[in-house]
């Protein structure tokens, strides 16, 4: 197996360096595999080991920073997991790290009919190397994507994302059972009506990470597998 190390994004001031931490020491308490940790950012001087800061290129706002990983003059070549930093690790990752090819889960709400049809995908987990194809589907298509934005404002990178591998015919996400979202729980295509009621706030039969994708975050809820993992 080729080796696999992880990476993380965080620009703005929406994230201290401490949720890096808490990320790599959740990743490293639930692998057997050795790993370097990568953390984009645009703010390198205030990490320190064993966290490996890269700066971001200038000219990219919130989640399209994400965009990033994928060009070839970032990130050391090599085969990565990258992981949002409002995720919570309960169980075992070596499953992700062993993951043969691009890894990547399905949407919780609109997993087979994305804002810009075909499947949609969550980009809060992904499993992937270097994709200069990707990457020149972002760039060659950046004016399109502003114009998403405008007409949704949270479109965004896992968007993009989709777009793309449904022009690939990828079909191979992780398996559901492996990630949940706090907010919808385990069952993909579920829409809330009650925004108090989180279906995700029970740990599912062989879920191993939960995603915290919009609000609540993690360190805004009350529940004690929560605390144990992330804090």
């Amino acid at each position: 197996m080729p080796k696999v190390d992880v990476v993380c994004v965080n620009s703005g001031t929406k994230y201290s360096p401490i949720y890096v931490m808490r990320l790599y020491n959740m990743i490293k308490k639930n692998t057997s595999y050795s790993f370097k940790m990568f953390c984009l950012t645009d703010t390198p001087e205030i990490y320190e080991d064993p966290i490996t800061p890269i700066k971001l290129n200038a000219g990219f706002e919130g989640w399209w920073n994400k965009m990033q990983l994928f060009r070839d003059d970032i990130l050391p070549k090599g085969e990565y997991l990258y992981f949002d930093l409002d995720v919570v690790i309960v169980d075992n990752i070596d499953c992700l790290f062993k993951f043969e090819g691009f890894g990547i889960t399905r949407d919780f709400i609109n997993p087979d009919t994305g804002l810009l049809g075909g499947k949609e995908y969550n980009s809060s987990i992904m499993r992937f190397s270097q994709d200069l194809m990707l990457w020149k589907h972002f760039k060659n298509n950046e004016l399109r994507w502003k114009n998403e934005q405008r007409k949704i404002p949270f479109f965004g990178d896992q968007n993009v994302i989709s777009n793309y591998l449904n022009q690939t015919e990828f079909n191979q996400p992780f398996p559901d059972d492996w990630i949940w979202s706090y907010k919808i729980g385990s069952l993909r295509g579920r829409r809330p009506l009650d925004n108090s009621q989180h279906f995700g706030s029970v740990i599912p039969q062989g879920g191993k990470v939960c995603v915290f994708h919009g609000r609540p975050n993690p360190d805004e809820v009350n529940v004690e597998w929560v605390s144990k993992h992330w804090k």
